[in-house]
């Protein structure tokens, strides 16, 4: 009796141990046989912890992390030829530990050298496909191309031709994402958004392209009962080695846009209630680098009754510095798309199956 009562204790024992352990280590993916668990996920966010201030990152871009810096370890375990990172591991690990921050976490050495070998292989293996599309980074002499940036958002859907939506988007007085989005949903109208960024104005549509360098900030694609609104979001590749003529009109009467053409305004600088200054666009205050982006951009301040309008009349800037900036951001768009793409294919040859994500 005394030996059931013990066997019947390390069965019931064994249950609620099997029990905890389940509940607090749940398998999260698996990558062929091997299965990857909270315990992982955990290791991971130690191991970002002692990299760096990365408490803003959500469990979905650690576990998407894990996912990648996993598929590119499993590849690497394949490779014939393997590159040996100990030295480099080692020598980062003790540079990162003479910061003597105060970590959340207790610092476990071997997990965190793992992870940095893995973001080192990631690293290695990417930097290497990269090279493999070196032809295809370059830098046109274009200076538009240069001195801005593009983001580019479509609302594309659908009307009847009874409809008259397309006649109340063409009365609108101010076309923007949100009013759009609040348009569709009121008239129940099933629509989807695709967004991209441009990173090279000579291979885009014509169209698109027209309508950037004539500074549109949206316009309207109508192909029969179908509606394509793209609005383009333009700012400045960096604030650095930018130096900017504004303008200063003050007026106690509302002034005209057209009057407002920095044309005009040349031909009347020496007015009283016209002042001219050139300054560094990184010192400008943020409401001014947010309106001021394009030749003939101006912002309007009211007080005492008086209006002051700002208009920005020629930016002059740094080749140099515009160079590197659009050369980081390239390398940056094609190492994003090389991840996103090998992601893509090695997900299916190492059989990546996600189950607790």
């Amino acid at each position: 009796m005394k030996v059931l009562k013990i066997l019947f204790f390390f069965i019931i024992f064994f249950s609620i141990t099997k029990n905890i352990l389940s509940t607090e280590n749940k398998i999260i993916f698996r990558i062929d046989k091997n299965a990857y668990t909270s315990y992982d996920y955990e290791n991971r966010v130690k191991y970002l912890d002692f990299v760096g201030n990365n408490e803003d990152l959500t469990k979905e871009i650690i576990v998407e992390d894990l996912i990648s810096v996993s598929l590119f370890f499993e590849y690497y375990k394949n490779l014939k030829n393997k590159n040996n990172f100990d030295e480099e591991i080692n020598k980062i690990y003790e540079n990162i530990k003479k910061n003597n921050k105060k970590y959340k976490y207790e610092l476990e050495k071997k997990n965190i050298l793992f992870n940095i070998k893995i973001d080192l292989i990631r690293k290695n293996i990417l930097e290497n496909l990269l090279n493999e599309k070196v032809e295809e980074i370059n830098l046109e002499n274009n200076q538009i191309d240069l001195l801005y940036k593009y983001k580019i958002k479509y609302i594309n859907f659908e009307v009847s031709k009874t409809s008259n939506l397309k006649n109340k988007i063409n009365d609108m007085e101010n076309i923007d994402f949100e009013n759009i989005l609040s348009l569709l949903n009121e008239n129940n109208i099933d629509f989807f958004i695709k967004e991209k960024a441009i990173d090279n104005l000579s291979k885009i549509n014509p169209l698109l392209k027209f309508n950037i360098i004539s500074n549109k900030k949206n316009f309207i694609v109508d192909n029969k009962n179908k509606l394509s609104i793209v609005f383009i979001e333009k700012k400045f590749q960096t604030f650095d080695g930018i130096i900017v003529q504004l303008y200063s009109v003050k007026s106690k009467n509302e002034i005209n846009s057209q009057k407002l053409k920095c044309e005009n305004l040349k031909n009347i600088k020496n007015s009283v209630n016209v002042f001219s200054k050139e300054y560094k666009f990184l010192d400008l205050r943020n409401d001014l680098k947010a309106k001021l982006v394009s030749i003939d951009d101006y912002i309007k301040f009211t007080s005492n009754n008086e209006d002051t309008y700002v208009v920005l009349c020629n930016i002059k800037f740094d080749k140099k510095i515009l160079n590197n900036v659009k050369m980081n951001n390239l390398v940056n768009f094609y190492i994003d798309k090389i991840e996103n793409d090998f992601i893509k294919k090695y997900s299916k040859v190492f059989n990546l199956v996600i189950i607790n994500a």
